[in-house]
């Protein structure tokens, strides 16, 4: 009997086209790419249990827990607010990604730990023009007087749930939407930058 391996696919494979696209002429506006071979995972603190878990998130990753829609991130590991008592941890290099099945260990009998790897998908889009792009489907204000580098957000934004936070003053921000809606989620994007060019990386 032959053998059948299963290879692990993009939710965007075959979507996003290298490039320039939309209005050409001039620089363009948007920069969209995907954050590949990240590991995420939803951390659900217990009944009356939440400080319990910042302490013991702080001992093991050194971080301060945010308590609100907040990002902190340090190693090349994100934990961002998106719940009270709930959180979405990021590992983002290649020495964090053991940190969510560490975390399961460590924060058993305070929280429950649930691998998202498969079922988010996570797009960067950054550029000048990056905020009038998702402000045409997202109701969020992102002005940057009242949505900054380190805030986050759990909305929909083309009507598709999304966890949205901001990573720097660019404004350069990341989008975990579910797999399942990725090509829905692609579809909307492109066509929402269109009009003041993008490029794809």
């Amino acid at each position: 009997m032959a053998e059948i391996r299963l290879q692990a696919r993009s939710a965007f494979a075959g979507l996003l086209k290298p490039g320039r696209h939309g209005a050409q002429g001039g620089s363009t506006g948007v920069s969209l790419s995907e954050r590949a071979s990240l590991a995420l995972c939803v951390i659900s603190a217990g009944a009356n249990k939440a400080s319990e878990v910042a302490a013991k998130m702080a001992s093991v990753t050194g971080l301060d827990l945010p308590m609100g829609p907040k990002r902190v991130s340090k190693n090349g590991f994100a934990v961002i607010g998106t719940a009270p008592g709930q959180w979405l941890a990021v590992a983002e290099s290649k020495d964090a990604r053991a940190l969510p099945a560490m975390l399961g260990v460590a924060l058993k009998g305070l929280a429950t730990v649930v691998d998202l790897s498969d079922g988010k998908a996570v797009l960067r889009i950054s550029g000048p023009r990056a905020r009038d792009t998702l402000a045409k489907g997202c109701s969020l204000d992102l002005h940057p007087r009242m949505f900054k580098p380190g805030n986050a957000a759990t909305a929909p934004v083309a009507l598709i749930d999304c966890v949205i936070w901001q990573v720097d003053e660019t404004p350069t921000y990341d989008l975990a939407v579910p797999t399942s809606y990725a090509e829905s989620f692609w579809s909307w994007l492109t066509a929402s930058a269109a009009e003041f060019g993008y490029t794809v990386k």
